[in-house]
């Protein structure tokens, strides 16, 4: 009964973790957003529900698993006289490549994530105005001088 306790709780501290990892990401994006003066609005957040929604799911499936192989060790302990740790490393495993994730998500450039945006709202305009070959012409060219803008700006606030 002690090991299913201890099991149960480092099952608990698996999942705070995943939770913490989570809002740290979250944390940071609205960092970002502030540095960037972009507004943070209710899809961002919908999004870090969705995410947690997600991961859960995936540490839920990891804890049945867990729980199968926690069985077959308790039987090959009980009956065979085996010593394998009861420890739920599959879990374990899980939480670790999804704080993987997180943390390259912290660390990714806000401004390549802005400019791939960009790029998505210029593919856009460009299907809207796809018989309109002058107002492709003109969408195109202010994407690109913002784009030049900004590399100048980014290029001038490093030179500083």
């Amino acid at each position: 009964m002690e090991k299913i306790i201890l099991t149960l709780c480092i099952y608990f501290v698996i999942n705070i973790e995943v939770f913490l990892i989570v809002m740290a990401d979250l944390w940071s994006g609205v960092q970002k957003a502030k540095k960037n003066n972009v507004a943070r609005s209710s899809y961002g957040f919908k999004r870090t529900v969705g995410k947690l929604g997600r991961y859960y799911n995936v540490m839920f499936a990891l804890m049945v698993l867990d729980s199968m192989q926690l069985t077959c060790i308790w039987y090959l302990t009980t009956y065979h006289n085996y010593n394998i740790p009861f420890f739920p490393f599959i879990s374990l495993l899980g939480a670790f490549g999804l704080s993987l994730i997180e943390v390259k998500s912290i660390y990714e450039k806000a401004e390549d994530k802005q400019r791939f945006h960009e790029a998505g709202a210029l593919i856009t305009t460009i299907a809207k105005n796809r018989t309109d070959i002058e107002q492709i012409a003109k969408e195109v060219h202010e994407y690109l001088n913002s784009q030049k803008q900004n590399d100048e700006k980014t290029n001038n606030d490093t030179a500083a």
